[in-house]
């Protein structure tokens, strides 16, 4: 993929152009019917107090302005006969357009919580409960999040790291494998590089990796659903990523240049056709994390890279209509070479030459059409494709591993709004699911497994509210219906009605009630399962079906002013039909395992609870400080085929993080100046580990975990303090620039991975987390 790079580099030089000043522009659109909305007002400022500029959208719902000076600003849309919407934290910067797409729905509507995002005309399923806003600006400004989402969403509550490695995510006591990916609304495989990092046997996961496939400089609004979602959202019991890549710029070319520690970050965008508002954008990455280990970051000896290049494309089509077709292809690898002085060798692994590659495609279609007044169609569809190979050599072992698992999905969204008071939202998501993988042992046959089948989701969902607005209700239901298609043939079917209720008691407060029944597949590896030889069945989990749960939460909202929320919410998920031990009685649950293995013959008898309150406190960007403060409280459990209750691994008992950072700024003739100084403090319970069987571990020379009590011992809390120092200059109308330096572990606190057995010092191992890891990035966008 090198010769991306070059073309990148070619395009920049070739379209250069000067870049407008501090310019913001977009457009309103009905929500219901995505017709252009005239008339609307719209007052922009710093701070809730002061409103320092303000201007009206034009015939076509178009607004423009260049009289702003850089920084953050609050932007708070109004029109009578439609709800109002506040934008927090809109930055304008020198050289770079600020486009917002805004949709304003009618008077009186209801939502669970003041909205603080637009997505174009709303195309997608109706808003969750439970819905966590992630922002392409916020992956830029909080410390330590590299500039992935999934690492954003830590410093919220109800999610917590499992490996500091790694993105994987445990919410609200679930585990990794409980979290699904969608991309532009349909669901994808595993969207990340190095999906193997931070596992224990250095296996590939399905939902989690050492970085995103993409950079977060194409995100547009995105969010992490968790809880109580709406139909719609299916195949996740734990949370749901849904992630969308923004519109390039219609009316210039931009660019961006980044360079840093963990790597090359290109980007261009602009009009393909500015008479049909056609556009492009498109950013290439080439990883430098090989100079974190020159700088004594060890990330176990490994040498890793990672590349990856993405491209959108929207079209305008006739009567209204969007085309977009987008591409994200990626390519990632880590590679172990054992010391070349046996006198080195401290470890097992040192006697091990290690190679894992993981190439991953997505590539896919959107369009989007109103369907006359108050109506429109959404249709999607999207194929994507992974590959991990592993291969282990050394100690008179070799181990080979070759997994591929692809998913070619479709998505239909239908809206139509009858009067103020009640809206019609229905759709289809349907996937054709593909696996297939093998392992193996000095050419011994450890794992073989294939499948083909298909995952077919419909939903309704209608949504009432009361003349006044104070009351809204939203009711639907989402089914699920899941095929085996080849070899040993499976169904499985799921209803799942939905129920959300809103009540806003004043103009400050609102409460709401979510619960519904909710489905998720196990990781297809565990259906794919081939055993020839078994006298049995030679697919002995094919039976499995659907894991399920029912969850209810209430939450309470108050909105003190423009730039605070507080909130508070109790929540309560059951799970039951989790595959465990089939062929024995023991404390066994897939609840608790989150990378490829070969298991046993299971069973669906298993049971989990989740139950917690969480409490929050957001302050928006406005006045040069932000706050983000919250915490967790929960218990974790979950029940084996022995029928004994236990501590789920996932079981922190608490979260908490508080998130905060000022930004000074300075203004001089053609230049201004910030310097900001962010934060964010983690501190968690430790997760539950399986004790060590040493006696086993030296008979099987391997480790070999004691899960006759489950997980029984608590590793210690987990604390983390990370910190980021930026300096940001505008340098007048052509171009702005950023040099931040990342700290994550600032203390450089030694956080517990996991213990293993090391066969060639003969002792049980403490293997810890990343110790500090910095991160110096300098951005340049024109």
């Amino acid at each position: 993929m090198k010769v991306y790079n070059s073309l990148l580099f070619i395009a920049l030089l070739g379209l250069v152009q000067e870049a407008a000043a501090q310019r913001l522009r977009g457009v309103v659109r009905d929500a219901d019917s995505g017709a252009p909305v005239p008339g609307v007002h719209i007052s922009l400022g710093k701070t809730e107090d002061i409103d320092e500029l303000a201007i009206t959208t034009d015939e076509a719902g178009d607004f423009y302005t260049e009289g702003l000076k850089p920084g953050y600003y609050l932007c708070f849309f109004s029109l009578e006969g439609y709800e109002p919407l506040l934008i927090p934290e809109v930055r304008l910067a020198s050289g770079k357009e600020t486009i917002l797409d805004v949709a304003l729905r009618s008077s009186g509507t209801l939502l669970p919580d003041v909205t603080i995002k637009a997505s174009p005309a709303d195309r997608r399923a109706l808003q969750a409960l439970g819905e966590i806003p992630l922002t392409r600006e916020q992956t830029q400004r909080f410390p330590a999040t590299f500039f992935d989402p999934a690492r954003l969403a830590l410093a919220y509550p109800g999610v917590a790291n499992t490996d500091d490695q790694a993105n994987g995510l445990t919410i609200r006591g679930n585990g990794p494998s409980s979290v699904r990916w969608r991309l532009e609304g349909i669901d994808v495989v595993n969207p990340n590089h190095l999906p193997n990092a931070g596992t224990f046997g250095d296996r590939p996961t399905t939902s989690s990796g050492g970085v995103l496939l993409f950079s977060a400089q194409l995100l547009d609004n995105s969010s992490l659903l968790i809880g109580s979602a709406p139909a719609g959202y299916g195949d996740a019991l734990g949370g749901l990523m849904d992630m969308s890549l923004r519109a390039g710029n219609r009316e210039q070319h931009e660019f961006t240049a980044q360079a840093g520690l963990i790597g090359l970050d290109l980007a261009a965008e602009g009009p393909l056709d500015k008479k049909h508002r056609h556009s492009y954008l498109a950013n290439y990455r080439y990883s430098t994390v090989g100079l974190l280990g020159q700088m004594g970051v060890s990330f176990g000896g490994e040498k890793i890279n990672f590349n990856d290049l993405s491209v959108k494309m929207n079209f305008s089509g006739k009567k209204g209509g969007q085309w977009t077709v987008f591409g994200v292809f990626g390519e990632s690898s880590n590679v172990f070479t054992p010391p070349g002085d046996s006198t080195d060798i401290t470890e097992y692994k040192d006697l091990f030459t290690i190679d894992f590659t993981s190439t991953t495609g997505i590539a896919g279609a959107s369009y989007w059409k109103p369907l006359g007044r108050d109506m429109w169609l959404k249709l999607s569809t999207a194929l994507s494709v992974q590959t991990n190979k592993r291969k282990a050599n050394g100690a008179g072992l070799l181990d080979y591993d070759d997994n591929t698992e692809g998913r070619g999905g479709f998505s239909a969204v239908f809206s139509k709004k009858f009067n103020d008071q009640n809206r019609l939202q229905a759709g289809l998501n349907t996937q054709l699911l593909h696996y297939k993988g093998v392992a193996t042992r000095n050419g011994l046959n450890l794992y073989d497994g294939r499948l083909d089948g298909t995952l077919t989701q419909p939903w309704a969902a209608w949504e009432w509210r009361s003349r006044g607005g104070q009351t809204a209700v939203r009711a639907g239901l989402h089914a699920a219906f899941f095929n085996i298609s080849k070899g040993q043939t499976s169904n499985d079917a799921s209803g799942e009605p939905r129920l959300l209720v809103t009540q806003r008691l004043n103009k400050k407060q609102s409460l709401a009630l979510a619960l519904g029944l909710y489905s998720q597949l196990s990781p297809l590896w565990v259906y794919a399962d081939y055993r020839p030889a078994s006298s049995v069945s030679p697919y002995p989990n094919r039976d499995l079906g659907f894991t399920r749960s029912q969850q209810v939460s209430l939450r309470h909202t108050w909105q003190g002013a423009e730039s605070w929320v507080l909130k508070s919410e109790l929540f309560y998920q059951r799970i039951t039909d989790a595959p465990v031990s089939g062929s024995t009685s023991d404390a066994f649950s897939l609840l608790n395992s989150s990378e490829i293995n070969r298991m046993s013959v299971l069973s669906a008898q298993g049971l989990g609870e989740n139950k917690g309150l969480e409490l929050s406190a957001e302050r928006y960007l406005t006045g040069g400080w932000f706050l983000l403060a919250n915490t967790t409280l929960y218990d974790a459990r979950y029940q084996g085929s022995d029928g004994v209750w236990r501590n789920s691994r996932w079981n922190l008992r608490h979260i908490a993080n508080l998130t905060a950072g000022k930004e000074w700024q300075r203004d001089w003739p053609e230049r201004q100046r910030a310097f900001g100084l962010n934060g964010r403090l983690s501190w968690a319970g430790g997760q539950y580990a399986a004790p060590v069987d040493s006696l086993a571990s030296v008979a099987a020379q391997a480790t070999v975990y004691d899960l006759s009590d489950g997980y029984s011992l608590r590793q210690p809390d987990f604390v983390r303090l990370d910190l980021r120092v930026y300096w940001r200059r505008n340098i007048g109308a052509r171009r702005n620039s950023t040099f931040a330096m990342d700290f994550q572990n600032v203390s450089i606190r030694k956080n517990v991975a996991y213990r293993y057995y090391d066969p060639y010092t003969g002792r049980v191992e403490t293997k810890e987390q990343l110790g500090l890891v910095p991160n110096l990035s300098w951005r340049l966008e024109f």
